[in-house]
């Protein structure tokens, strides 16, 4: 049992009210009024802010109902889920062929990077990621490519609002100059981090798209950055033919 000093009051009032819709749809202010014992004027502000997030929606006839957020949220848990599933397999394959540490990456909403997955290599060098860390997207090749694919008019106006912290001399701290670059991955197809998060560790990554044509992950391999270098071609054949496998089992059309 939750230690009740900590409960916010509205808070809890307003998840109650979401509760109720999900088992009684189309209701208006006084009923869900009269059920929870609240003020009609405390439950239409309630209802208000949720409506204004997308959390209920409200019909022409002032009933209310969950809106179209968790539908959202829903296809977000197992499109995670089912990436996770498709991938891992793959990640160990790539990982076995070549014995360099690979991952599979995401960005949040406030464009940090995070793994999900991690297979690491044996090797005496090798990158030392950690399973949920953030991580800058403009200094990994993981970040690269989902900006990238996913650019839009916004994503450039936070890009060039952001911060660049220079985690090496590599690293790329002008926005302009990282957008240009960008330019490039998408062209390419691939990311490179060359020494830009870690000196000694170069990062090539490639997107994996959804049944919507989204990309909504990228799996990357990271080592030294002599052996990669070496086996550039290699690495991008490999994650070249992984990802598009793990895009089609996920519903995704190549082209």
């Amino acid at each position: 049992m939750s230690d009740e000093k900590y409960i916010m009051s509205s808070l809890s009032n307003a998840l109650d009210i979401l509760d109720l819709l999900s088992k009684r749809n189309n209701i208006g202010v006084m009923d869900i009024s009269k059920e929870m014992g609240i003020s009609k004027s405390s439950i239409f502000k309630m209802l208000y802010t949720l409506e204004a997030k997308g959390f209920v929606r409200k019909d022409y006839d002032a009933k209310y109902s969950l809106g179209m957020k968790f539908l959202e949220y829903g296809f977000n848990i197992l499109n995670n889920q089912s990436i996770v599933e498709v991938v891992m397999p793959h990640i160990k394959e790539i990982r076995d062929r070549h014995n360099e540490t690979t991952h599979l990456g995401v960005i949040d909403e406030d464009l940090n990077v995070f793994f999900m997955i991690k297979e690491s290599s044996n090797a005496s060098i090798q990158m030392a990621s950690q399973i949920g860390k953030k991580m800058p997207y403009y200094a990994t090749a993981v970040g690269k490519v989902l900006i990238s694919d996913n650019l839009s008019d916004e994503l450039i106006d936070r890009v060039r609002k952001s911060q660049f912290i220079a985690f090496t001399e590599n690293t790329i701290t002008d926005s302009e100059k990282f957008l240009e670059h960008l330019k490039m991955v998408k062209k390419d197809g691939y990311a490179s981090d060359m020494q830009e998060y870690e000196i000694g560790l170069t990062c090539f990554a490639m997107g994996i798209k959804n049944y919507t044509g989204k990309t909504v992950a990228a799996i990357s391999i990271s080592g030294p950055t002599d052996r990669m270098t070496e086996n550039k071609k290699t690495l991008l054949s490999t994650l070249k033919a992984q990802t598009d496998n793990i895009s089609r089992e996920l519903g995704h059309i190549l082209k």
